[in-house]
Order: structure tokens, then sequence, then C-alpha cells
């Protein structure tokens, strides 16, 4: 394929694969919010452990859906550019996608002082460490600087991380995938 084509297939399926997973998340939290949450449950559950339950599902359904319909979004611009992806290497890119996120945003204020006075090792490693962290939080860090919101990065994380996931996954890994579905 050529370079063109491969930056306008890559363009399309973060654009289809984000506003896809968007919609699917915005769907599922009216739904999960407005319909579960206030008309069903509304005052009758009180207590911790089912709040908590009615929570985890309602979570693992909405990241579900995101997942699911991002990387379907993804599969189907791929398709209008003749290449068939599986759906198993794009659900776990996608799948590890805002939890990159999630540890970049970590990076930005590490507590380095918990580490307590360092003994020769952790003093020589140290050093590494927070300069390390600092060069990989580089673009959050200047993301959360000029006061964009974090935000846009959790919707980009999800194609993102799909594309990621199918154009790292081995070619035999894909095409036994392909053979199994």
């Amino acid at each position: 394929m050529e370079t063109k084509n491969n930056i306008t297939l890559t363009f399309g399926q973060i654009v289809a694969g984000s506003i896809i997973g968007l919609v699917g998340g915005w769907i599922c939290l009216l739904l999960f919010e407005n319909f579960i949450w206030q008309f069903l449950l509304g005052n009758r559950v009180n207590h911790g452990f089912w709040v908590g339950l009615f929570l985890l599902i309602s979570l693992s359904v909405t990241y579900g859906i995101v997942i699911v319909g991002a990387s379907t979004g993804i599969r189907f611009v791929s398709r209008k550019f003749g290449a068939d992806i599986p759906l198993k290497p794009l659900c776990s890119g996608a799948f590890l996608g805002p939890p990159a996120v999630v540890g970049l945003l970590a990076l930005l204020n590490v507590p380095w002082e918990i580490f307590g006075r360092p003994n020769l090792i952790l003093a020589l490693l140290l050093p590494v460490l927070k300069t390390l962290a600092y060069i990989i939080s580089l673009p959050m860090r200047g993301w959360v600087h000029l006061g964009l919101p974090v935000e846009i990065w959790y919707i980009l994380a999800v194609p993102i991380g799909a594309i990621l996931g199918y154009r790292l996954t081995p070619v035999e890994d894909t095409e036994v995938s392909a053979e199994q579905a």
C-alpha cells in the first residue's frame, strides 16, 4: 500500500474509531445514568456492595461497548481500503489504550521522596528513572501545561491502541485467527 493511502487509512481509522467509540460511550452513559440508575434503581439501592456491583457492571459494559464500537469502526474503514483486519488484535489494543494514558498521567507527579534515603543501587537508578519518566511523559506535560483537556487523550487512545494492536501483532497470529473465524 502506498504511503499516502497508509496515512489516509490510519487517519480515517482514528477518526471513525474515535467518533463511534465516543457515541457508543455517550449512549451507554445515558442509558445507565438516566434509565438504570435513576429510573430502575432510584433510591432502592443504598448498600455499598450493591452500588459497587451495579457500578462495576455499568463501567464494564460501557468500556466494552466503546472498545467494540471503535474496533468495528476501524474494521469498516480498513475494508473500504481493501484490508480485512481480525477483531481480536483490534480489541486487545483498544483495551490497552486508555490504561496507557493513565500511566502517562501518573508519570506527571511521581512522588520520588517515597523512596526515602536511597541506598547505593537506588541512588544510581533514581536519576535515570526520573529522567526517563520525564522524557516519556513530555507530550502529556506539554498538553497539560497548555491547559488542553486530557479527555481528548482518552478518546484517541482507544483507536490508536487498536491500530497498534493489529499492526504489532505477528502476521502468523493474524492469519491463524482469520482462519479460525
